[in-house]
């Protein structure tokens, strides 16, 4: 027998948004790229055989109160302080940064998700991924020494990279004949150290001599 409702249920009607990116724009705040002189990577290639080296930037992130944003999201101090310390704020920002609507708010307003351009999003059911497209990121590091926009690599920056791998290859090595784990490490450090010492760093430029009167 059917079960009698007491109650006087309200016609059903979906509020759910369907239109947007299902991810919180709160963690995906507008940023800017910035580079230091002393922080770069070595990348291997897929097969091991090689590698190269290309900057490893920094992300200052427009959070309010955060690193040096004011509460009204203010980001002029924040700049002057990176630039303090050596960074260099890479711009134009529409560059490298893609923006996408997020799910509207019970207000209306309609948030904004910045990702990076190798920060691609993809559907997965009713659920959006975020998934890296290491080319794309790769070759825009490239471009950007390339064109001149950001210094080459400083051999004195290489130099103390190499050691520091070379530091944990001699560290791992020692500990290999009892240590399974260790040992595969300094194998793949090896390989790097190679692959470090076959790929060109440009030599330092010489300064200027200055003429001296006598």
């Amino acid at each position: 027998m059917a079960l009698v409702n007491q109650y006087s249920p309200k016609a059903y009607a979906t509020t759910a948004a369907t239109t947007g990116l299902a991810l919180n724009a709160g963690d995906y705040p507008d940023f800017r790229l910035m580079y230091h002189p002393k922080r770069w990577a070595f990348h291997m290639t897929d097969d091991g055989g090689a590698g190269e080296w290309l900057p490893y930037l920094g992300q200052l992130a427009f959070i309010p109160g955060v690193n040096a944003v004011d509460k009204d999201g203010d980001v002029s101090l924040a700049f002057a302080e990176k630039m303090r310390k050596g960074w260099i704020i890479i711009e134009p920002a529409a560059e490298y940064i893609a923006t996408y609507d997020a799910r509207p708010l019970p207000s209306g307003k309609v948030p904004t998700i910045h990702l990076p351009i190798w920060m691609v999003p993809t559907p997965l059911g009713n659920e959006v991924r975020v998934k890296y497209d290491r080319e794309t990121h790769h070759q825009f590091l490239r471009d950007l020494v390339a064109s001149g926009r950001l210094p080459a690599l400083d051999p004195d920056a290489a130099e103390i990279i190499r050691n520091r791998v070379q530091d944990e290859h001699d560290r791992d090595f020692g500990d290999g004949p009892s240590d399974g784990k260790a040992a595969r490490r300094a194998t793949q450090a090896a390989k790097v150290l190679a692959a470090m010492d076959a790929a060109p760093v440009a030599a330092p430029a010489k300064p200027a001599r200055r003429s001296v009167r006598p």
